[in-house]
């Protein structure tokens, strides 16, 4: 792990801001003034509620829904990003779950030179297990357990102002050489065509589902990726 000055403007510049299905017009006015109060500028619409109201809230932020683009599904944009990263306040069976604070100096660092995006629920259900699966990392943000769940504005406004707080640290961040997400699945296939060599359909198919569980927590570098389809290529 070497040492690296984060270039602040590019990771503003490579984080886009994804609402999923907004319904209230005044979340999404609200959205695009804090991109502008916390220095970031892309905002990503599926299948919103735009109104003018929306435009009436932002105030001074109209610009950033002027140039938002829209889309019909997030699968028309999973393609865009090298990685994706997706809220939610509940917990999911089978999928690891990360608490922001944990997962923000890797999703910062991951901005320091990939397009990263960050999805962010509709207000009254969230993100589908749909949506979910094209999230390479899920996280919730910290709240009281008996009443989790903040408003649309609100997690945007608290995810936007982290990332920004941790910028304003002045001192060299540690970077990762992160696997790209197409290098990443590179190798879960690899490993799941080795296995199926190995053993029968069912066995590899439950030993390719642990192994890539346990995978997906660890972010893998470059270096990792590339040790583990060596060691893989050896054992086929």
């Amino acid at each position: 792990m070497s040492k690296l000055t984060l270039d602040r403007d590019k990771v503003f510049k490579n984080i886009h801001i994804v609402l999923v299905s907004p319904q209230v017009p005044e979340n999404i006015g609200l959205s695009a003034r804090i991109l502008k109060n916390t220095s970031f500028s892309n905002l990503i619409l599926i299948n919103p509620n735009l109104t003018n109201k929306s435009f009436e809230v932002a105030k001074r932020a109209r610009d950033i829904l002027e140039k938002a683009k829209i889309y019909n599904r997030v699968e028309e944009i999973k393609d865009s990003y090298h990685f994706i990263f997706a809220t939610t306040r509940r917990r999911r069976e089978f999928k690891v779950i990360y608490n922001f604070n944990y997962i923000l100096p890797q999703l910062v660092c991951l901005a320091s030179s990939k397009r990263i995006a960050i999805l962010f629920g509709k207000e009254n259900f969230g993100l589908s297990c749909q949506e979910l699966e094209f999230a390479d990392s899920i996280f919730y943000i910290s709240a009281n357990k008996s009443f989790p769940s903040y408003n649309l504005a609100f997690s945007v406004g608290i995810v936007c102002y982290e990332i920004f707080r941790f910028l304003e640290d002045t001192f060299s961040r540690p970077y990762l050489n992160l696997a790209e997400r197409k290098d990443i699945q590179a190798l879960f296939d690899f490993i799941n065509a080795t296995l199926t060599r190995k053993f029968s359909k069912e066995v590899a198919t439950s030993i390719s589902k642990i192994l890539v569980g346990l995978l997906k927590r660890t972010h893998l570098t470059k270096k990792e990726c590339k040790i583990l389809k060596f060691l893989f290529l050896k054992i086929s």
